[in-house]
């Protein structure tokens, strides 16, 4: 008996005090909802930016390589030993300016025999002509003393054999006149022969000094005097110093019909001395290539300083779609999550507070990254106005104002930073 008793006041006990705790709970949600009416919520100071449209261009990012303008491979047409060069690694090379010398003292040896050769050949051609002149002259005597025996044959004063002697003469010096110019002709061609040769020796003298084309720089210099090169031998690279410079870079083929001749794209490097540069497109190649189906387009930019270098790259925008007509909002008012890029849509919200509004989180699918804006396709309407600096700090239902104006420094600085690392992530 004693043990049902201390059982049923324990019962009763715990009853109590889940009765009481109940009580004290129920009373407490009460005070602290009789608190939050007569407490009311405080505005977030941010920064409002209303939804508008701006033009945009669709562009696709491509990487460019520079090229330049004329780029040659110097070497050496004839095996020789170098006695001479005329440039040193890097150098900018004038036009005709020499520079690389082979030995050439066989040749001019040589030559200087072929010369002789030829101004003996010369001396033949004049003794030759010489004697062509005087056949001929002996060969006018005797056909003038025949006409004159034929004339005077028919007054008996002339008889046959003077007219048979002076046909013979004819005849004689008719083949001597033959025999002359024949003798001629030889003398000639051997003087041609021996003018062929000196030209031969002077072109191979000439060969083994090579000038630079144009003007350029010249690359790195591996060649020295004494040393011996084969036919065919890279002796440097030279590149042109132009104004302006190629950029070539590839299209995909489902963008090579929005570019043509005359197209200007922007191109980005610390190289061009700006963040964007304009440049043109010259030309397009006919074909695509068949592994990567892309299309070849070369483009021309202002090279000032020389600065742009053959092989180098460029990060080049292209424009693959008309301009069109879409949202942005600057990058601060964009809160990007895992979970889904948004921003907080504000409404007016005169309950509370006048000049108030109320913050609604809104997600949204935003498009290219435009500097200090960014492109929302899909999410909010034109005129819609959202929180841009100091979103950082606002929830769902928030109470929001409009940050007075800034008179000096930079502002909230804390509210910022959030919004600037989400924009920039």
């Amino acid at each position: 008996m004693n043990k049902s008793a201390v059982l049923s006041g324990v019962g009763l006990l715990a009853g109590l005090l889940l009765v009481g705790g109940g009580i004290a709970a129920w009373k407490y949600r009460q005070i602290r909802a009789a608190a939050a009416q007569t407490m009311p919520q405080l505005p977030q100071f941010v920064e409002f930016v209303k939804a508008e449209k701006i033009p945009w261009q669709p562009r696709s990012r491509l990487v460019g390589t520079v090229i330049g303008k004329r780029s040659v491979n110097l070497a050496n047409e004839i095996a020789g030993t170098v006695v001479e060069v005329g440039f040193d690694s890097g150098e900018t090379v004038q036009p005709g300016q020499m520079l690389l010398r082979l030995d050439t003292s066989t040749e001019q040896a040589d030559l200087e025999a072929a010369r002789a050769t030829e101004r003996l050949a010369q001396s033949g051609v004049a003794v030759a002509e010489a004697e062509t002149r005087v056949a001929k002259s002996n060969l006018d005597l005797a056909q003038n003393n025949l006409r004159r025996y034929k004339s005077a044959i028919s007054s008996s004063s002339v008889a046959e054999a003077d007219v048979d002697r002076a046909q013979s003469e004819v005849d004689k010096g008719v083949a001597t006149l033959e025999r002359s110019n024949s003798m001629l002709g030889r003398a000639k061609a051997e003087r041609e022969q021996a003018s062929a040769k000196v030209k031969q020796l002077e072109t191979l003298i000439a060969k083994k000094t090579l000038h630079a084309p144009f003007l350029a720089r010249a690359g790195m210099r591996m060649i020295h005097p004494g040393q011996y090169l084969s036919e065919g031998t890279n002796v440097v690279g030279l590149t042109e110093l132009t104004d302006d410079i190629y950029i070539d870079f590839a299209v995909p083929q489902e963008y090579a019909q929005r570019v043509q001749a005359g197209t200007v794209v922007t191109a980005k490097s610390e190289m061009l001395g700006s963040d964007e540069a304009k440049i043109t497109v010259v030309s397009i190649d006919a074909t695509a290539n068949p592994t990567t189906r892309n299309v070849r387009v070369r483009s021309s930019v202002p090279n000032p300083g020389y600065k742009l270098k053959p092989g180098m790259f460029i990060d080049v925008e292209v424009p693959v779609a008309p301009v069109e007509q879409v949202i942005a909002l600057p990058a601060t008012a964009v809160r990007r999550a895992a979970y889904g890029d948004n921003v907080y849509l504000l409404t007016p919200e005169q309950s509370q507070m006048p000049g108030t509004m109320k913050a609604h989180q809104k997600f949204v699918k935003l498009g290219a990254n435009l500097g200090d804006k960014v492109v929302v396709e899909s999410g909010l309407s034109e005129g819609d106005v959202v929180a841009s600096s100091g979103s950082a700090k606002l929830w769902e239902g928030a109470l929001v104002a409009q940050s007075p104006p800034q008179t000096g420094g930079t502002g909230n600085g804390a509210s910022e930073k959030p919004a600037e690392a989400a924009a920039g992530k």
